[in-house]
């Protein structure tokens, strides 16, 4: 009897796909522009995450997807470019679901209320405060 001795080879990880995806779509990407450029995030954000093995933050995927649909009212003339876009996005709203669908239990039908969730997350993490009443530089009490 014939032993069996082909090997799988593993999926790649998301980020690399989701990288790969990105050089298709734009050949001259770098990894500090792709940082920078479509994740919102410091030159060294992206080889960081790789060389660490990190899943890259929820807050970056959305950075990235407005970036995609920003892109896409640019290049509405190329059905093409549009369409490996669409792709893109769809990789990104079902790895975040995936995500969330780990710790709570969410479904892409929930995508509307996850993006925007994590929209209001990137705002907080950008400028440090969560109280919308008043400016932090601005309110004092006399």
């Amino acid at each position: 009897m014939q032993e069996n001795n082909t090997f799988i080879q593993p999926e790649p990880p998301f980020e690399e796909l989701l990288y790969d995806a990105m050089k298709r779509l734009h050949p001259w990407l770098t990894v500090r522009l792709f940082s920078v450029t479509c994740l919102g995030r410091s030159e060294g954000y992206w080889s960081c995450i790789l060389a660490r093995k990190l899943p890259l933050a929820n807050t970056a995927l959305i950075t990235l997807n407005d970036y995609l649909e920003t892109q896409k009212i640019i290049h509405v003339s190329d059905p093409k470019r549009v369409s490996q876009m669409n792709d893109i996005q769809q990789m990104i709203a079902t790895e975040i679901v995936r995500k969330f669908k780990s710790s709570n239990q969410a479904s892409i039908e929930g995508w509307d209320k996850i993006s925007q969730a994590l929209r209001d997350e990137a705002f907080d993490e950008k400028y440090g405060y969560i109280d919308y009443q008043y400016m932090p530089f601005s309110w004092a009490k006399y």
